[in-house]
């Protein structure tokens, strides 16, 4: 029996469950959601995926401490519920209330809207996209239509089903949903962002510490929109909580994003830390990293395991000079430092990492045509990247890279010139300077780069993944907030002085100690306080522990 469910193994079982994106929400949640969108005795109440009934049934308690009879309970409580079992498990509970709740059996992304509702509360499935049928992907389109808002193929259930919730608000209405964090910081939801902010007077959030679902480690967060059409907003309010019992607690802040769409990520930063990084920005001392260059990914194989070869099995095989790139090794270990050289290839070299890339030319060597026979052996040219590229033996591969950036971080992204001149797979991103970059400005990058306010931005513009890693894809690490070509000239000695001893720190993998030496060298040269570079180094440090805190819940979990 699943956490929170009146249905056996037998009756629901946890494949078909987790097929439909079923969680059963803590009822304490679920009554806390009810309070807050539940104010009147007469309010008309939805729950969208209703499961067996937990929103519900505190929306009936809710009503009737409102001093709702039972008569108008019966038909202000209204649920939908795809799973015809659970719809029955629901009709009980309720029904053991007094209650004579009216429970539709439908996929609710194919109801017709119907605004009559007050309230609509609840906890939406969590599907991924390419788990959907052909019908309910075609129900999802017509409501971004209706709604002007794009969803994209990457999202989940959870999205559309927002946007068809206030399809059945009353103008005024309330919306009380658990979402998954997600809502805060991925790309796709952006446009979901702007419109709640637009189609609602007040946005209200509560995030949370510890996990708030028994059965899975989801981060999860609470929407509470309320005026629906009443009016638009420019700053969210923010409840942090370690817990569900902390919702109590009442200590709210307000959050406004930087521009519309923008990530919500910023409600965990101090206001001040936001300012200080705005006025480096806006100042123009900062930029993005995209102006200094062109960002994409590295290379992708298909399979590292025949594609990366080391040393030893070059020269086994007898491959000629010809028949190989020289390759950063995969991974990101090795590149948390200020330089890639030939010194550290060499190295990598004799420990046996990869350090050439299999791509043949039109013409392979009679020991490449060897290789590529024993690849078809072992049926390497049937994985996904290697069949729909021909011949699939040949590695799209782009250019040089000038530096490469990291992209998956448990402190923060790292950017290392790229002196040995040799080509990288996707275990990091690659970047090219624009060409009115200077080589001395070039160089000393990757030194400028390690500060708390690349650091805070960094923690702003990427998103939380898996193990507590701070995750940035190109388009992310080009929004990072570095520091302008000019202003690292203006202290290009100072860095190059201290560039010794961050190299050392960083050796020790001593990274606040890096920082500090080069936040010494840049913060007189900038319009700010040292004040304000503490701050933004504390903001980065709490976001980065909320991280590895999210990621040891996931563990034990």
């Amino acid at each position: 029996m699943a956490y929170g469910s009146a249905l056996s193994a037998a009756e629901d079982a946890p494949g078909t469950r987790k097929a439909r994106g079923a969680f059963f929400t803590p009822p304490e949640l679920a009554r806390f959601v009810a309070r807050w969108a539940i104010r009147f005795p007469d309010d008309h109440v939805l729950e969208p995926a209703c499961g067996e009934a937990e929103f519900l049934v505190a929306a009936s308690d809710c009503l009737r401490s409102l001093g709702c009879k039972s008569a108008v309970a019966e038909r202000n409580v209204v649920g939908c519920e795809v799973h015809e079992a659970s719809a029955e498990k629901a009709v009980g509970r309720l029904g053991a209330l007094g209650c004579s709740a009216n429970i539709v059996v439908s996929d609710f992304l194919r109801l017709a809207p119907d605004p009559s509702f007050d309230v609509v509360i609840g906890n939406p499935p969590y599907v991924r996209f390419q788990s959907l049928s052909s019908d309910q992907k075609d129900a999802i389109g017509a409501i971004a239509e209706r709604h002007g808002v794009a969803v994209s193929s990457l999202s989940s259930l959870w999205m559309p089903f927002v946007l068809h919730s206030v399809s059945f608000l009353k103008p005024g209405g309330r919306l009380g949903l658990v979402l998954p964090a997600e809502l805060l910081t991925v790309n796709y939801a952006a446009p979901l962002r702007s419109f709640l902010m637009a189609s609602f007077s007040s946005v209200r959030l509560a995030t949370f510490d510890e996990p708030v679902f028994p059965e899975v480690q989801e981060e999860v967060v609470l929407l509470l929109a309320d005026g629906w059409r009443a009016g638009s907003c420019s700053s969210i309010t923010w409840q942090q909580c370690d817990d569900i019992a902390d919702l109590a607690s009442g200590k709210l802040a307000l959050y406004q994003p930087p521009s519309e769409g923008a990530r919500w990520s910023g409600l965990f930063a101090s206001s001040d830390s936001l300012s200080s990084l705005g006025r480096l920005t806006g100042a123009g001392e900062f930029v993005s990293l995209s102006q200094w260059g062109t960002l994409s990914l590295g290379a992708v194989t298909g399979n590292n395991s025949f594609f990366v070869l080391n040393q030893s099995e070059f020269e086994q095989w007898g491959f000629a000079s010809d028949d190989v790139l020289r390759l950063c090794p995969p991974g990101s270990r090795h590149l948390r430092r200020l330089a890639y050289t030939e010194k550290d290839e060499g190295a990598a070299a004799e420990r046996g990492a990869g350090v050439y890339l299999f791509r043949p030319g039109a013409d392979p060597s009679e020991a490449a045509q060897r290789y590529i026979a024993y690849g078809e052996e072992l049926g390497v040219q049937n994985a996904y990247k290697c069949r729909v590229r021909s011949p699939w033996w040949r590695v799209p591969v782009g250019g040089v890279p000038d530096a490469f950036v990291t992209y998956m971080n448990a402190y923060g992204p790292s950017i290392c010139a790229n002196d040995a001149k040799v080509r990288v797979l996707n275990s990091c991103h690659s970047l090219f300077y624009h060409p009115e970059i200077s080589e001395a400005a070039r160089s000393l990058l990757p030194i400028a780069s390690l500060n708390s306010a690349t650091m805070f931005g960094a923690e702003i513009t990427g998103r939380a993944y898996g193990g507590g890693m701070l995750k940035l894809e190109p388009r992310e690490a080009g929004m990072l907030a570095v520091p302008s070509p000019v202003l690292v000239a203006s202290c290009a000695d100072d860095l190059r002085t201290v560039a010794p001893y961050v190299e050392k720190l960083l050796e020790k993998r001593d990274y606040d100690g890096a920082i500090s030496l080069v936040d010494a060298v840049l913060i007189p040269r900038t319009s700010l306080q040292e004040v304000s570079f503490v701050q933004m180094k504390s903001s980065a440090t709490l976001m980065r522990l909320r991280r590895k805190k999210r990621a040891k819940f996931k563990k034990v979990g």
